[in-house]
């Protein structure tokens, strides 16, 4: 509950992962705009990517195998084309590893990790004494409260406004988490083109609130 708390200084509030250009080209106007949004990002892209690799990392962590663990990394690093989306991830779980180097004692990551993606560096963590579905639950919710906020406050909406989403958004994150219960490294990888080329266009905007 603390990683996933929007409190916890991991640095999300500084990644839209390409929402800003969305949100600078009109499509997203209003609450009902960010819910559409949400739920599409989240099931195409977040889903088969990032959550997923979640549990591949935590399963490699439970044999203790960090040169499968340091594929993971590479592999997902390869999924994120926008170069923005990249560096964020990263620069996201370089902030996890070293906050939790300095909360638990108990935490050390391997230095041989190649990049420490923010969902690898999560994983990882959560072996040493989370179940699986309870680590999904803390990570889905901590991502999906950052993005909202970022978007209540790019668009903007008020509080409520952003409430309302992520209560709506509850259904479809428990339908994620049941796939990547029974998915393989096979399933790993989403498709969303869109999603890709608005991260690349956000290096180019005019002005920019986030780093992605």
């Amino acid at each position: 509950m603390q990683l996933a708390d929007s409190a916890f200084p991991s640095g999300s509030f500084t990644q839209s992962f390409g929402m800003e250009t969305f949100i600078q080209r009109g499509d997203i106007t209003n609450g009902q705009h960010l819910t559409k949004y949400m739920q599409t990002y989240l099931y195409y892209t977040w889903r088969a990517t990032d959550l997923l690799a979640v549990k591949l990392a935590w399963q490699a962590a439970r044999m203790l195998n960090m040169n499968k663990l340091a594929a993971l990394d590479k592999r997902l690093h390869a999924m994120k084309l926008p170069y923005e989306s990249r560096d964020g991830s990263v620069k996201m779980g370089k902030r996890l590893r070293q906050i939790l180097g300095e909360i638990d004692p108990a935490y050390q990551l391997d230095s041989k990790l190649p990049w420490c993606h923010h969902a690898i560096v999560f994983g990882h963590y959560g072996a040493m004494g989370m179940e699986l579905v309870p680590l999904m639950a803390a990570y889905a919710h901590a991502t999906v409260v950052s993005l909202v906020a970022n978007g209540v406050r790019a668009i903007p909406l008020g509080q409520t406004s952003g409430q309302q989403v992520i209560a709506q958004l509850q259904p479809l994150l428990e339908q994620c988490i049941e796939w990547v219960l029974t998915a393989t490294e096979q399933d790993w990888g989403g498709s969303a083109p869109a999603f890709d080329w608005a991260g690349m266009a956000h290096e180019c905007l005019y002005s920019r609130i986030f780093m992605s």
